[in-house]
């Protein structure tokens, strides 16, 4: 007989505070960080991890975004 393993109620997953893991949505948009960006082919997004830039093209297209990917984000600076 199988038993299911006991997790004590502070230890629950928490649910994904964003649509999905791996693609861009336009709920994720920083619209001051995209003003800054001055690029009409370009948006600021934030997630768990922080800000990163991907095309406007790729937001809600129900695929992965690279430029989501830790490898593809730019070290911030000290002015951010």
């Amino acid at each position: 007989m199988a038993y299911k393993k006991h997790i004590p109620p502070g230890k629950k997953k928490e649910e994904p505070k964003f649509p999905s893991l791996y693609g861009s949505h336009s709920s994720m948009i920083d619209e001051e960080e995209t003003e800054k960006l001055d690029d009409d082919t370009m948006v600021v997004l934030k997630d768990e991890k922080g800000l990163y830039t991907t095309y406007r093209k790729r937001l809600d297209s129900k695929i992965a975004d690279p430029k989501r990917f830790n490898m593809s984000r730019t070290p911030k600076s000290n002015s951010v």
